[in-house]
């Protein structure tokens, strides 16, 4: 006689069930005369321990005929009972004492695996939700860095000290009336610089130079004197220009 293992737990407000037709193999019976002492009783069954679930399905492995049977799901109190109403035989006792033990093997696991693979699924979801968050932050990183330059990301994460201030690229130019050799930012290096520090686009050289003209503070800037005068910004003037004409670039974003 093979030990009644198979339990199927099945998704019944979390009620272990076994397979009609696994007890009448334990019994060595055939299966429609379990499911006649069944129906036999199944009013009292009903009365105290709920519904028997029945079902239709194909036999199982190792059954003669290949015909859809019907079978119960039977939980522990209704398998249990309906075993009371067989006579003690040693097959019978045998049976009853592997039917408990199948369910109480499902009940261990139930109680130790289960729980397990939740806290495992909850740690994967809290990863889940971090790689999610870190994946938010650099995309938002990256529309930062793109509005408004990586000098005022570091500033709003608070990692001013990881600025590094890196060489402006500058143009030599000689004053052809006086031949002093003077660094220039050419409207290019300018628009570049500023988009780089700030994320802001500026129209042209011209209108930095009335913005700060504007302001009175027309001696950050260099007259040049070629065919006619243009003015330019000096690179050891550009963050002063900058705080001039963009403010404080870190307060404006965040409301401050």
């Amino acid at each position: 006689m093979n030990s009644l293992t198979q339990i199927d737990v099945i998704d019944r407000n979390g009620e272990l069930v076994v397979d009609s037709r696994l007890i009448a193999r334990e019994l060595s019976i055939e299966h429609h005369t379990f499911l006649k002492n069944l129906v036999k009783y199944l009013d009292k069954i009903e009365s105290r321990f709920g519904v028997v679930r029945f079902e239709v399905d194909k036999p199982m492995e190792g059954s003669s005929g290949g015909r859809p049977e019907k079978y119960a799901l039977l939980t522990e109190p209704q398998a249990t009972t309906l075993m009371t109403f067989s006579r003690n035989t040693d097959q019978v006792v045998e049976c009853k004492l592997s039917l408990v033990a199948a369910f109480e093997k499902a009940k261990a696991v139930i109680k130790t695996v289960i729980p397990q693979q939740s806290e495992r699924i909850r740690e994967l979801e809290l990863q889940l939700a971090v790689a999610k968050e870190i994946n938010k932050g650099k995309e938002i990183d990256s529309s930062m860095l793109t509005m408004h330059g990586k000098e005022t990301v570091l500033a709003l994460r608070g990692m001013s000290d990881q600025i590094v201030k890196s060489e402006v690229l500058a143009t030599e130019i000689v004053q052809l009336k006086t031949g002093k050799v003077s660094k220039i930012l050419t409207a290019d290096q300018l628009k570049a610089e500023i988009k780089k520090r700030t994320g802001q686009k500026i129209p042209s050289l011209k209108w930095v130079a009335d913005k700060l003209r504007n302001m009175n503070r027309d001696d950050l800037l260099i007259p040049v004197t070629r065919h006619s005068t243009s003015e330019y910004v000096a690179p050891d003037s550009l963050d002063e220009v900058i705080d001039l004409i963009f403010g404080d670039t870190r307060q404006r974003l965040i409301g401050e």
